[in-house]
């Protein structure tokens, strides 16, 4: 017995979303994550595009972000801690230098780009040049003379 799926072969919303993830990947496109690199979201707002990079365990001092010709890097290292005198049965953490690129598009304000860490979250907020933002245009009335 053959049944026919009456399924559609795309969905409007699938394609809107695949546009929205095209678009945001041309404005910041990433380098391919290795399985030790820390895991990191972006977010697009109005004015600004937010980064968000997971990394617990590391201190302050030992993360770097630095932007050069148009490139956003997040490096560093998380250290593991003092086991002297203990024997490890099971370690499933890494404890390694990491690296994330992030290709920045034109449409960024590279100069007031600012970073923020805290509990395990390192906060990279990157503006959007004045002239990309979207603002409304206020309408004059004209007054004519009759």
């Amino acid at each position: 017995m053959s049944t026919n799926s009456t399924k559609p072969r795309f969905s409007l919303l699938d394609e809107l979303d695949k546009g929205l993830n095209q678009l945001v990947s041309e404005v910041l496109q990433h380098e391919p994550r290795n399985a030790d690199a820390p895991r990191l979201s972006v977010y697009e707002l109005d004015d600004r595009y937010v980064i968000e990079c997971d990394l617990p365990g590391v201190q302050l001092e030992d993360i770097n972000v630095n932007v050069e010709d148009g490139v956003l890097e997040i490096s560093g290292e998380r250290k593991p801690c003092s086991t002297e005198g203990a024997k490890v049965t099971v370690n499933e953490r890494s404890f390694t230098e990491f690296n994330r690129r992030l290709q920045l598009g034109k449409n960024i304000n590279g100069e007031a780009i600012d970073a923020e860490f805290g509990d395990g979250v390192l906060k990279v907020t990157v503006p959007k040049s004045t002239a990309a933002v979207a603002r409304k245009i206020a309408i004059r009335k004209v007054e004519t003379e009759s």
